[in-house]
């Protein structure tokens, strides 16, 4: 009895210095408000470089990339959501995505210009509430594919999302009448905010800045509150996580929910930033990259998704200097694949995945095993 509660004196000691605490990386840390002013302090650092960036940068075609990266870092931390942190292979996820995007595309120009015949630079505020609208709607569809796939897992789940995202793109396809079909829908109206327009590259840029900063700070928000425990839990251990009574069925709809929000808000956002949306844009090798960018990375880690989509839509826009790179451009596509074998070959957490992580997915001789376990014990203290 001595010894148990000696033992329990240091555990309720330990557990009071928060020695037994996960260590996150700094910038997950001062996503989720990290209680140290360095980790603040290079959150700041971070956003003045996101805001220096298009005012140093000569060319517009740089500014229209890191366009393109905030895009992505929305998308993959959606997809985080579902995949890193409640543990949910999604294949479909840019199904959320297209529907986003042809929803504000269809309101604009099928409703308002075709059957009312209306000038749509007097609602440019629809855009704004489009942007809300269009997640919900994914969202609801997020619902939808969700219920089938409660009873699921593994290889069974993965077909299933797999199914519906193509799904989407087929009806995108082939109702002419709704959505033009293959040509796409034209015309989409650029942002506004009363009298001012995105039309240029930079304001354009600090709009969708302005999207991915408020997504990451909401979604690092949930993942941290009651909610975000419990998709952990169920990442861990489905079966364990509802015998502590953690309802896992309403749990993963939510999960599939809330990141098919974000999928939707940024498709909204992609029709009005290029003014053209087509099933071209949304295929399936589509919501192949963005699961890249998460795995990249590192999955269940807010950062993850971030550095996974800079460094990556970075390196493509970097190889299309090569000249072979210009002859042969599906050797961009080879680099990805490269680079991901790599990764799984010597860092299978991904470059922001914790130790744990690694525990998990490259088990080795029980003297390794230990030799790790002593190095994350360390790195928790």
């Amino acid at each position: 009895m001595a010894d148990e509660r000696e033992i329990a004196g240091i555990d309720a000691s330990a557990a009071a210095e928060g020695r037994f605490a996960t260590k996150l990386n700094p910038i997950a840390s001062a996503l989720i408000g990290g209680p140290t002013r360095r980790q603040r302090l290079l959150l700041v650092v971070l956003l003045a470089v996101a805001i220096a960036l298009p005012f140093l940068v000569q060319e517009d075609r740089w500014v229209t990339l890191m366009t393109v990266v905030v895009t992505y870092v929305v998308l993959a931390s959606g997809l985080n959501i579902v995949v890193g942190f409640t543990g949910l292979l999604d294949l479909g996820y840019v199904a959320f995505y297209a529907i986003g995007a042809y929803y504000t595309a269809i309101i604009f120009q099928t409703v308002l210009v075709t059957k009312f015949g209306v000038n749509i630079d007097h609602y440019w505020w629809l855009m704004w509430v489009n942007l809300v609208v269009g997640g919900l709607l994914a969202a609801l569809a997020g619902v939808l594919i969700g219920y089938p796939t409660l009873r699921v897992r593994g290889d069974y789940l993965a077909i299933m999302t797999l199914g519906f995202g193509e799904i989407i793109r087929i009806v995108a396809s082939n109702w002419v009448g709704l959505t033009r079909g293959p040509s796409g829908i034209p015309g989409i109206p650029a942002p506004a905010l009363g009298g001012y327009h995105f039309t240029t590259s930079k304001s354009l840029y600090f709009l969708g800045l302005a999207l991915a900063l408020v997504s990451l700070w909401t979604i690092s928000r949930i993942v941290r509150s009651r909610i975000g425990r419990a998709w952990t839990a169920i990442r861990e251990d489905e079966v364990a996580a509802e015998a502590m009574g953690i309802h896992t069925s309403r749990y993963k709809l939510l999960s599939y929910a809330t990141g098919a929000f974000f999928a939707g808000m940024m498709g909204v956002f992609f029709g009005h930033y290029i003014n053209y949306i087509s099933p071209s844009s949304f295929q399936l090798m589509q919501s192949f990259l963005i699961l890249s960018l998460v795995v990249l990375g590192g999955m269940g880690n807010i950062a993850g998704p971030v550095l996974g989509a800079t460094i990556w839509i970075a390196l493509q826009e970097y190889l299309r200097n090569f000249t072979f790179v210009q002859i042969h451009p599906e050797t961009r596509g080879i680099a990805l694949g490269l680079v991901l074998v790599l990764l799984m070959v010597f860092r299978p957490q991904g470059l922001l995945g914790s130790l744990r992580v690694a525990l998990e997915m490259r088990p080795g001789s029980r003297g390794e095993a230990e030799h790790e376990r002593q190095e994350w014990s360390d790195a928790s203290h």
